[in-house]
């Protein structure tokens, strides 16, 4: 957690605000949902003290969504309790197929969802007025052809439309360049990159009149996110980083 803090600082420094996610394999009982939830607590309280422009992202499963919507109540609202005193927005991350919200988060406030692109059209339509901010997942799945690239954008320009909180993360090149030349599509989207993109391409994102931010993960479950969460282009990145210290 303390170097993906001081990363953030960095990032901050730099202009660009962060969205910090936890790795953790999903939560199997309450002890590791417990866990994972007192890790996003201690975190929040790190990023309100060093007064970091940061977000958190925050897995369901992680926090016992899988094991009884009892115990993920309870993690999720001390989480969002927590995060509502200190100022911190929450991205709530959802990993399986069930589209509507469970009840005890139809009124919740300061939080987003981050959803697969694959299903975000799915997750806006059956939750109308109850989601206020969305962050598309892209994925290595997606590829960087024209067919993906035009998918997700139209997954993003729909979802510009029906929130004011709109965010694409890891978005393949061809999906990105036509939401950059989508005239006030750019505008309203923030294009969210995972650590270590390029630099030079995110200087020419922000030169473009569009907005920026990185993810910045920490943890364990490197394994699992580089295979399942990656971009090809990172995903080679992030091996041979891993390589090189190991």
């Amino acid at each position: 957690m303390s170097s993906a803090i001081e990363k953030a600082r960095e990032l901050n420094d730099k202009k660009l605000p962060v969205s910090i996610a936890f790795l953790s394999e999903s939560a199997t009982d309450s002890t590791k949902a417990r866990y994972a939830t007192t890790t996003y607590l201690e975190l929040i309280r790190r990023i309100a003290r060093l007064g970091l422009k940061a977000s958190i992202q925050v897995p369901l499963d992680q926090i016992g969504y899988d094991i009884s919507d009892e115990v993920a109540e309870k993690n999720v609202n001390e989480i969002l309790n927590t995060a509502k005193t200190y100022g911190v927005f929450v991205w709530l991350e959802i990993r399986d197929r069930r589209y509507a919200l469970p009840g005890f988060l139809h009124d919740a406030k300061g939080v987003g969802y981050a959803v697969n692109a694959d299903h975000s059209d799915d997750y806006l339509y059956a939750n109308r007025g109850h989601i206020k901010a969305i962050k598309i997942l892209c994925t290595e799945a997606h590829g960087d052809g024209k067919e993906a690239g035009s998918m997700i954008s139209g997954r993003v320009k729909s979802a510009v439309k029906s929130v004011a909180n709109a965010v694409v993360q890891s978005a393949p090149d061809t999906a990105m360049r036509e939401l950059l030349n989508g005239g006030n599509a750019k505008k309203s989207v923030i294009f969210e990159m995972q650590l270590g993109y390029s630099s030079k391409k995110m200087s020419r994102i922000v030169k473009r009149g569009a907005r920026a931010s990185v993810y910045v993960p920490f943890g364990k479950d490197w394994e699992h996110y580089a295979v399942s969460r990656t971009p090809e282009r990172y995903a080679r990145f992030l091996a041979n980083r891993i390589l090189k210290e190991a």
